[in-house]
């Protein structure tokens, strides 16, 4: 009985002891300056402060928190440690919950008070906000459950595919025809674009990259005598990757290269004189928009940088391309029992298969015209006269 009643001062001391070894030295994901490029000031603000709570802090708690004391704990002792992106969970409940359950009580928070935070996100048709809200939740009252603020969390028993009945955002599924290809790759040169977004573009498309990969890329990542890319853990999938240069590919990385004399980026910003920082991730994506919202090109059914990657994947069963080799440059694991026995590194292959894909994409891009490429099946052609009349 004497020692169950000593058991909470006895670990708090062990807390409190361990603490002058590890305070300085907690885990942290946080990184600022790539968080600036994604969320709000204040939720930078808010990871700054959860960052700098040491680990004797961490250990004064009870079960009378208020929810805005408690998720702070969280996100020093949960999403700092796991998460890659842990200013999006922050964001997401700076915004849609903060304001209003700041001051209920952990021990308050019902399954009801949840659904009444999702429920207007999923009336305004925001699906994906929806979901994440109600997701965190149940994160974070599991987590409360597993630090003794509460008995069992509310949402133990409810599953993220009952969220708006089921319903989820639908997968975007546009890739580009041969002719839009040509369109996407020649557009560039008759528009007001800086050289720097143009071929940063056209780097997305024929490396089969998503824009922030290829616009946070540093020089010293590319071995032009070896022809190889080496992004290291630098994508989404944190996994180590190295990528053959194909012909196209090191023509847009030259053309970078002397675009970006002088800095350390690939493709550098050109607003900040004097600063050496990256290209705006979102760059590629506004000038596209604007360029696709002229009178010329209604006609083309819109897309976005997103889609050029998918278009690239989808050449490469046409071209010939295996699964395995596929999945490899696009940095996907492999399927079943070789996504643990298969280590070998396929850079041969992919060099074999992005020369493919560079030289059928280069068949198309430096035909003169539109007259002899193909639109959505063999034969039909793109009817946008005024595409023609601009690009002749």
């Amino acid at each position: 009985m004497i020692i169950q009643k000593l058991m909470p001062n006895i670990l708090f001391m062990h807390t409190v002891k361990r603490a002058s070894l590890s305070e300085w030295t907690m885990k942290n994901t946080f990184d600022k300056a790539r968080a600036a490029e994604n969320t709000s000031r204040e939720a930078i603000e808010y990871l700054e402060r959860a960052s700098g709570l040491s680990a004797v802090s961490t250990a004064n708690f009870d079960g009378d928190m208020s929810f805005s004391s408690a998720f702070m704990l969280f996100t020093r002792l949960s999403l700092l440690i796991t998460r890659r992106r842990p200013e999006i969970a922050v964001h997401c409940v700076l915004i849609h919950v903060m304001p209003h359950i700041s001051e209920v009580k952990v021990s308050d928070i019902s399954r009801v008070l949840v659904n009444q935070l999702v429920n207007p996100l999923i009336l305004e048709g925001k699906i994906v906000q929806g979901r994440r809200v109600f997701s965190l939740m149940k994160q974070f009252l599991s987590w409360c459950a597993f630090q003794g603020l509460i008995d069992t969390s509310p949402l133990n028993d409810m599953s993220l595919n009952k969220v708006a009945g089921g319903a989820k955002p639908v997968p975007r599924e546009r890739k580009l025809t041969d002719a839009e290809v040509w369109v996407f790759w020649n557009i560039w040169d008759y528009f007001n674009v800086c050289e720097g977004t143009k071929w940063a573009a056209r780097l997305c498309l024929v490396a089969a990259r998503r824009p922030d990969e290829v616009l946070r890329a540093r020089k010293d990542e590319f071995n032009l005598q070896r022809d190889v890319w080496n992004q290291g853990t630098r994508n989404k999938s944190a996994r180590q990757h190295a990528l053959p240069l194909s012909p196209l590919m090191r023509k847009c990385v030259e053309e970078l290269f002397e675009y970006g004399k002088g800095s350390q980026w690939l493709v550098p910003s050109n607003k900040k004189k004097g600063v050496d920082t990256p290209m705006s991730k979102v760059a590629i994506a506004q000038a596209l928009r604007r360029i696709l919202e002229r009178p010329e090109l209604m006609d083309l059914e819109p897309f976005t940088p997103r889609d050029l990657r998918r278009t690239a994947r989808s050449y490469f069963p046409a071209l010939g391309i295996n699964q395995e080799v596929a999945r490899k440059i696009m940095n996907h694991s492999l399927e079943g029992i070789d996504r643990v026995y298969d280590r070998h590194d396929y850079m041969d292959e992919m060099r074999d298969a992005l020369d493919r894909f560079s030289a059928y994409i280069a068949s198309i891009v430096e035909q003169q015209d539109l007259d002899e490429i193909d639109h959505k099946f063999k034969g039909d052609r793109l009817a946008t006269e005024l595409i023609r009349v601009n690009f002749s």
